[in-house]
């Protein structure tokens, strides 16, 4: 089913034994009601069709858009990201119906996986509920090494009205842009930490798109 929607399984499987129970049992207009909202369902969660684009340049590499989202807020020299001098920070808010999987926003390999348990917030909520000391937090934390052996963070910060993201990277497993690795049931907030000498080409409210918008141009570290 992966393949196709990023439905919940309990959702998915609850609402295709109630649409089969109807179209034995009920009358056309309940059969019809369940049929509409069943596929509306999975058309909202499908998987999106994201074209390859490659990722790394001559002078550097671009750094795309892991989802579907609203870029919420743009910050230079951050220090959340642990052992790490300053950097950039962007904050996207990924709706319930924005889901449809995560994509990586750069060929490279992820050197570092780990969820955290905590408090969940929001994705509507104000910018300081978003900076409690990480330990608090529910949140996962993906590094992601280029091939230019540029480190990013992608920090995955839980929703109340969500549930934790569903990740298919290991530690050590390699990926091309624009590859899809896993998905956030009904959404949550997304923390993308970057070098402090990448060129950010996004801009607050913007709605950003995997595959397509490019959040940044990461200049060649030697």
């Amino acid at each position: 089913m992966k393949r196709f929607t990023f439905l919940p399984l309990e959702i998915f499987y609850g609402f295709l034994i109630l649409w089969i129970y109807s179209l034995i049992n009920w009358e056309p207009g309940y059969r019809l009601l369940i049929s509409l909202i069943f596929f509306t369902l999975l058309y909202a969660f499908r998987r999106a069709s994201i074209p390859y684009r490659d990722t790394l340049k001559n002078s550097g590499e671009i750094y795309l858009s892991p989802v579907h989202g609203v870029v919420e807020s743009i910050l230079r020299d951050t220090t959340n990201w642990e052992d790490m001098p300053p950097c950039y920070e962007v904050r996207i808010s990924i709706g319930g119906w924005d889901e449809k999987g995560l994509y990586l926003p750069t060929a490279g390999e992820a050197t570092y996986l780990k969820a955290n348990q905590g408090k969940k917030i929001r994705r509507g909520a104000t910018s300081q509920n978003f900076y409690l000391p990480m330990i608090e937090m529910a949140h996962t934390d993906l590094i992601l090494t280029s091939k230019n052996q540029t480190k990013t963070l992608m920090r995955f910060i839980d929703c109340k009205y969500g549930q934790r993201p569903t990740i298919w990277l290991k530690s050590g497993d390699r990926g091309r842009g624009a590859a899809c690795f896993g998905n956030y049931p009904f959404g949550g907030t997304l923390i993308i930490y970057l070098p402090q000498n990448s060129d950010i080409l996004v801009f607050e409210k913007e709605r950003v798109v995997p595959g397509q918008t490019v959040i940044a141009a990461l200049k060649d570290v030697k």
